[in-house]
């Protein structure tokens, strides 16, 4: 079994504009894809000021799972709880909404700040990512994470990266086909 609860922190509610349990049955399939039958994890929504405490206490190497060291806000963060000889997938991914609207230069109002709908397309027809699409990858990619990958090298990233759009386009995808789509 894989239960996935969504939580949201005080400081940004009301910013998140993709429903919770849209969030939670998507993360279900993430994990089932990724390999985890058996998991219990929290999917935590916060702004970049509890994303800068978290990243400063815990970004050691033998903590964060992507092995970086960094100062300052971050756009996702997972810990993974398991404990080695468990089969349950034990984690919380932690989710900065501030940072996610900065990355997709669209505001929660659907709109940036220059007015540009989110749609995928500016006036001009150039492609940018929605904020809710932004989300959902940072989401996927936490989850990844929690479920072993790692993205150490260029090309190790470019195969996350390749994985976390294949996994939206599977299971989030079809969200949109039932009329629930990113913008």
């Amino acid at each position: 079994m894989i239960n996935i609860d969504v939580l949201i922190s005080e400081e940004v509610s009301g910013v998140l504009t993709v429903e919770t349990d849209d969030i939670s049955d998507y993360a279900v399939k993430v994990c089932r894809a990724a390999g985890s039958s058996h998991a219990d994890i929290n999917i935590v929504f916060i702004g970049d000021e509890k994303m800068t405490v978290l990243n400063e206490t815990y970004s050691s190497p033998e903590i964060l799972l992507s092995e970086k060291t960094k100062r300052g806000t971050t756009d996702v963060l997972s810990f993974n709880l398991s404990e080695a000889s468990s089969e349950l997938l034990e984690g919380e991914v932690y989710v900065s909404l501030d940072k996610a609207k900065i990355q997709a230069k669209v505001s929660s109002t659907g709109k940036d700040s220059t007015g540009k709908d989110s749609t995928g397309k500016d006036s001009s027809g150039k492609d940018y990512t929605p904020f809710e699409k932004e989300v959902v990858m940072l989401v996927t990619h936490g989850l990844l994470h929690l479920t072993g990958r790692i993205h150490d090298t260029p090309e190790s990233y470019k195969a996350m990266v390749e994985e976390t759009e294949k996994m939206i386009a599977m299971y989030w995808g079809r969200k949109e086909e039932e009329g629930n789509s990113f913008t």
